[in-house]
């Protein structure tokens, strides 16, 4: 898809390509440390476990080796990447879900993530708006923008994701409270019983999927960053405070 987009540019002598991918073409995995206050430079080795995440690796790989491409009038195409994170919004089906598992459990909203677990979160309003002013300033500055990748960020509070979410969902639902850490040994052991079910019960039934083992290796590493490099870049300032949002 992405090397379609990008043949698309050259056919139509389109010049500039903002692409939106993700934290998770970087992270977190499990082959090396986890990334604490890293930036877009850090070097995070090892592989990335998940479909998602290799996706997006690739096509961070083939966009950024597009920049400088012929066009068909004679022109070059400037690409630039902006890795997105978790991303909240009024119908945010991540939180609905959190939210109607919480009210299923009597309003407890448990969590994976380890105590020393840290993260960096943001919400849509931001991640908007500094795509908005990425790509005005790819056209003014390509000099400056081309072939660079942003983490998008603003100010949500550099804080553990469970007590995020907690804020957030009881500050709509006053019920809603923190409940208990899963150890992450009894979500390995549903998640290898959760595979034998899967292998017995079909045809006569398929079970709906389930974590796996590499996702749960993602939940509870540690993976965080620290930039302003969109701030010294292009300007960019977080539209709306946390409070706003």
């Amino acid at each position: 898809g992405t090397e379609n987009v990008i043949r698309a540019c050259c056919v139509l002598s389109i010049p500039y390509l903002l692409y939106t991918s993700s934290i998770a073409a970087v992270g977190p995995n499990t082959s090396c440390e986890p990334l604490l206050r890293g930036n877009e430079d850090t070097q995070y080795s090892g592989e990335v476990e998940l479909p998602y995440g290799k996706t997006k690796a690739m096509a961070e790989k083939i966009v950024l080796e597009a920049n400088g491409k012929k066009l068909s009038n004679g022109g070059t195409l400037r690409t630039c990447i902006i890795r997105a994170n978790t991303i909240y919004g009024e119908k945010a089906a991540f939180l609905q879900e959190l939210y109607l598992n919480a009210r299923a459990r009597n309003g407890a909203l448990n969590y994976l993530e380890p105590e020393d677990t840290e993260r960096n979160l943001t919400y849509v309003g931001n991640v908007a708006w500094m795509h908005v002013l990425a790509a005005r300033n790819l056209q003014l500055q390509p000099e400056v923008l081309a072939r660079q990748v942003y983490y998008c960020y603003d100010d949500t509070p550099s804080r553990k994701g469970f007590l995020v979410r907690h804020q957030l969902l009881s500050s709509a639902d006053p019920s809603v409270r923190l409940g208990s850490h899963i150890p992450y040994w009894k979500m390995w052991l549903l998640i290898q019983l959760h595979r034998i079910i899967r292998l017995i019960l079909p045809p006569f039934w398929r079970p709906q999927p389930f974590l796996s083992v590499p996702l749960l290796n993602t939940i509870v590493t540690s993976f965080s960053f620290e930039t302003d490099k969109a701030s010294r870049h292009f300007g960019y300032k977080p539209l709306f405070t946390w409070q706003e949002s």
